[in-house]
């Protein structure tokens, strides 16, 4: 049980009582103020959490993708660097020039032509006519 003492000349209790009420309704406004800073701070919260994920995720997307494509231009370089140069193709197209592979003649045509010179040297210089000669590609 309370006791309330006994009250001191010149003060009055129903002011006290509406003193106390007063800061009862600004502790109750300040408690609910709070609850609603304290919801907005866990939502707040949970949505960064979301989108730090998000931007995690996308990171690591972003990583997988940056490591492909550097694996893809290392393959590409390594390719590149088994091609010939242009110095080594100027270099065959020097040769081929010179040596001008369209005037060989295959084994075949080197055969008949000596057939045919030994046969006429045989003949004591009479011409024998040389077979004609087909060209073949290799």
């Amino acid at each position: 049980m309370v006791t309330v003492p006994p009250a001191a000349p010149g003060f009055d209790m129903n002011t006290l009582y509406v003193v106390v009420k007063g800061l009862e309704s600004k502790v109750n406004n300040l408690l609910r103020q709070m609850d609603i800073f304290k919801n907005d701070y866990i939502k707040k919260n949970a949505d960064l959490k979301r989108e730090v994920k998000v931007l995690t995720d996308d990171l690591l997307d972003l990583k997988r993708d940056h490591d492909g494509l550097m694996q893809k231009m290392d393959l590409v370089v390594k390719e590149l660097r088994q091609t010939a140069g242009v110095e080594q193709v100027s270099l065959l197209r020097r040769y081929v020039d010179l040596w001008n592979p369209i005037h060989f003649a295959t084994q075949r045509d080197v055969e008949r032509i000596v057939e045919a010179k030994l046969a006429e040297h045989h003949h004591g210089g009479h011409t024998v006519p040389v077979p004609e000669m087909k060209t073949e590609r290799r």
